[in-house]
């Protein structure tokens, strides 16, 4: 008798378990994703820390969207040649997201001084109908010198 319990109970839990794994993966979502098509000015971290910006065709993964009218996206970056030290988050509110936002005239100027923009990302930026034509042409006269 007890031959027989151990095979159907285990046959029992097994069943238990692989349906319970196949509901769940029956329930994933499929992530949402966006891919720039013009590079935005990143903003934030510490107080000095200076404007950069995210490439177009960075693959934005959507996190959850605000009633303050944003959303949050996710960005996954591979870290090659150093080793960075991890911690546990022991604070309630951990998060310390950056801020992207379209490049406007003075920022695009800006960062073409520290940063070099191949023409697509150039013309990428420019497209993004954030500058208006005058902005445009003071933004070209200038990069051409």
């Amino acid at each position: 008798m007890k031959r027989l319990i151990t095979p159907i109970l285990s046959a029992i839990i097994g069943a238990i378990a692989g349906a319970s794994l196949v509901h769940k993966h029956e329930h994933e979502e499929v992530p949402r994703v966006h891919k720039l098509q013009y590079p935005l000015l990143l903003t934030g971290g510490s107080s000095d820390s200076p404007a950069a910006i995210l490439p177009r065709g960075t693959s934005l993964y959507v996190d959850r969207a605000f009633p303050e009218g944003f959303v949050r996206y996710k960005v996954y970056i591979n870290v090659e040649g150093t080793k960075l030290d991890t911690r546990e988050a022991t604070e309630k509110f951990w998060l310390d997201p950056l801020t992207a936002t379209p490049l406007d005239k003075e920022s695009l100027h800006s960062l073409l001084a520290r940063f070099p923009l191949g023409k697509d990302d150039f013309s990428a930026a420019l497209a993004t109908g954030q500058l208006t034509k005058e902005e445009i042409r003071d933004l070209l006269r200038a990069y051409s010198d």
